[in-house]
Order: C-alpha cells, then structure tokens, then sequence
C-alpha cells in the first residue's frame, strides 16, 4: 500500500473516517490534534461508517506497528460521536 501524505488522503477520501497505519509525525507530542500534526501514512481503510472502523481494524492491521484513524471532513458543532 503507498505511503500517503495528510492532503493526498483528505482528497482521495472526502468526508470519511480513515484507518491509517504507522503515521509519520511531525512532532510526536500528547494533546496535539492528528491532523494537525500528521505528515504521512498508509491508509488501511476508510468508510462513511465511524463504527466499519472499529469492525475492520484487526483484519486490515497488516504489518503495522502503530493505527489510529480521523475524520477527513468538516466536523459539525453539535453533533456527539459515539462508537
């Protein structure tokens, strides 16, 4: 699988939670947003479906040390999300 940068992966999948494995960081560091801080990482699987996530992580988890995932989109102000 490629290896993609933050904005490769917000325009291949727009709107959507994404999967991605072994994230390169800018700075490391606890509390920093993802998004802000992301410079690159091999997406694993992405869905409208927040909760597809949570149901594909162990199969597509391949050989990566490290998965987190995040929203591409827009999130709204009032909206709660639960998993």
């Amino acid at each position: 699988m490629p290896t993609l940068t933050l904005t490769e992966i917000k325009a291949q999948y727009p709107d959507q939670w994404v999967l991605i494995g072994d994230p390169e960081l800018r700075k490391p560091e606890v509390g920093m947003p993802l998004t802000d801080n992301l410079l690159r990482a091999v997406v694993l699987f992405a869905s409208k479906d927040k909760r597809e996530l949570g149901y594909q992580a162990a199969s597509v988890r391949g050989e990566s040390q490290t998965i987190t995932y995040f929203y591409t989109g827009e999130m709204p102000q009032n909206r709660r999300w639960l998993l």
